[in-house]
């Protein structure tokens, strides 16, 4: 038996292996598990290179795959750093209030529901993502719109 073969059979035995852990565990979302089947990958592309004797090609993928892991650990190193340094993982979002609110949409602070709703619908005609606007902007004016509504309920 070739070492190639012996190559293609341990990559896969390690995919076989790799699959049937992924199903007990019933998630395929760890990263951990993604790490392991990039690597399966890496080694069976590696192994049919080997078993097509393109020794060469198959050495440069095994240092292709070294880097690209060791760049995805020094990456992940960097983002928990920065992470646990800055105290949070994200800032918390603002709540809009009736000022600001009735502002966005052009109307008084004591604007009636109807006009609220023809601010409303002129303004989102326009910014709406699928009319050129950006998904950002719809949140915001829809925000407005919530909060200007909210007031006049309660």
């Amino acid at each position: 038996m070739t070492l190639g073969l012996l190559a293609l059979l341990l990559a896969g035995v390690g995919a076989g292996w790799l699959l049937w852990r992924l199903a007990r565990s019933g998630s395929a979302s760890g990263a951990r598990n993604v790490t392991m089947l990039k690597g399966v990958v890496w080694l069976g592309l590696a192994a049919a290179l080997f078993a097509a004797k393109l020794w060469p090609l198959a050495f440069m993928v095994l240092i292709a795959a070294g880097g690209v892991a060791a760049i995805e650990m020094w990456r992940d190193r960097a983002v928990e750093e920065r992470e646990a340094t800055s105290g949070r993982a994200s800032a918390p979002a603002k709540i809009m209030d009736v000022d600001e609110a009735a502002a966005l949409l052009g109307v008084a602070r004591d604007a009636s529901a109807e006009e609220i709703k023809a601010a409303h619908r002129k303004l989102i005609a326009n910014t709406h993502p699928d009319h050129g606007g950006t998904d950002y902007l719809a949140a915001k004016i829809n925000e407005a719109r919530d909060t200007m509504l909210a007031r006049l309920q309660g």
